[in-house]
């Protein structure tokens, strides 16, 4: 599963960095600014729809939102990617695929 906090996190500092207000993030994803808000305080939850959205607005890759500095070994990784899978709706999957072939290609 994804660290929503962490996201929030990220997603804060890099509207910052950029001198986007949440209000005109909100506006750029259509969304509420106070989804924004819970989004960035995780409160709450999200879907990758809406952060691929984000990542869109704030013109990054969807990947830098899931940047931290935890490196696992590779049966962590693998763990942790089967468990996000099987999570996921048919939605999300297929968005999750079409990222790791774009990105990987």
């Amino acid at each position: 599963m994804y660290n929503l906090k962490a996201i929030g996190l990220k997603i804060k500092e890099i509207r910052k960095n950029k001198k986007i207000s949440q209000e005109k993030l909100a506006e750029m994803v259509s969304m509420n600014i106070k989804s924004i808000i819970r989004l960035e305080n995780a409160q709450g939850s999200t879907t990758v729809e809406t952060l691929f959205k984000i990542a869109d607005a704030l013109n990054i890759k969807i990947a830098d939102l899931f940047e931290n500095h935890e490196y696992k070994d590779r049966s962590e990784i693998i763990k942790d990617i089967n468990n996000c899978i099987n999570s996921m709706n048919d939605e999300e999957l297929k968005l999750f695929y079409k990222t790791v072939y774009y990105y990987i290609q």
